[in-house]
């Protein structure tokens, strides 16, 4: 079996160079997953792996990779034979990553940049099918969670975080459903001991939130529930049975 080694180069790109919510490290470790990512656009490494690596311990590795998925910048993928994990892969998101590449390289790849510009194109070209639907996401937040501050545009930031739910579900039913049981929720549109209201930003933020709500972990029923226009009384009594 041919050994995993690294690639040539790093790459961290201006949104995670920039970022305030990632730690010096944090910032370290993507671009070592980058430069571990293979072929497939994923990356092998083991927390024990880059513990060594950092000269830290293994909880600490985990921290910092549960920030960079929490925070939309990877994607952790966990490999399954029936209950065991046989294996971890992390691929980085890479958004607005513009390295010029024919001007960084100084290495053998360059001999082969011909055939590896034709890879890389081709794997960016598949990526850009899978498009995601950040306005029709934002939409339906807007119609259905009248209860929750509004959102007015879609910033780099909940690009990110959209993208990395998407990622992880790729359904908009799924989107409709969580914001329908947030709606739903008294306790996430504020009749808590603190006044407090979830938003946009704090649904999609991390999975554990999205996937708090979609598990009825907020179901709190409302005195007057939202209820969509256009629909017969059959309906509206299957949908507070499904939804609240």
């Amino acid at each position: 079996m041919q050994e995993k080694r690294p690639n040539y180069y790093a790459v961290i790109p201006a949104t995670v160079r920039y970022a305030a919510e990632l730690k010096a490290n944090e910032k370290l470790l993507y671009a070592e997953i980058t430069a571990l990512s293979n072929k497939d656009g994923y990356c092998w490494a083991s927390n024990n792996y880059f513990a060594e690596l950092f000269d830290v311990t293994s909880q600490t590795v985990s921290g910092w990779i549960s920030n960079l998925v929490d925070q939309g910048y990877i994607y952790r993928e966990l490999i399954k034979e029936g209950k065991q994990i046989k294996d971890r892969r992390l691929t980085p998101i890479k958004e607005n990553l513009n390295t010029p590449i024919k001007e960084k390289l100084n290495t053998p790849i360059k001999e082969n940049l011909k055939g590896n510009t034709t890879s890389i194109n081709t794997t960016s070209t598949n990526k850009d099918r899978e498009k995601v639907p950040y306005k029709e996401i934002k939409n339906l937040y807007n119609n259905i969670c009248k209860s929750l501050p509004t959102v007015r545009k879609i910033t780099d930031g909940r690009r990110r975080h959209i993208k990395a739910r998407w990622k992880e579900e790729k359904s908009l039913a799924t989107f409709e459903e969580v914001f329908k049981k947030a709606e739903c929720s008294s306790f996430l549109t504020g009749e808590n001991d603190r006044n407090w209201k979830a938003d946009f930003d704090w649904i999609i933020k991390n999975d554990t939130n999205f996937n708090k709500i979609l598990e009825n972990k907020y179901n709190e029923k409302k005195d007057q529930q939202f209820i969509p226009e256009g629909i017969s009384d059959e309906e509206v009594a299957s949908y507070l049975e499904e939804f609240c």
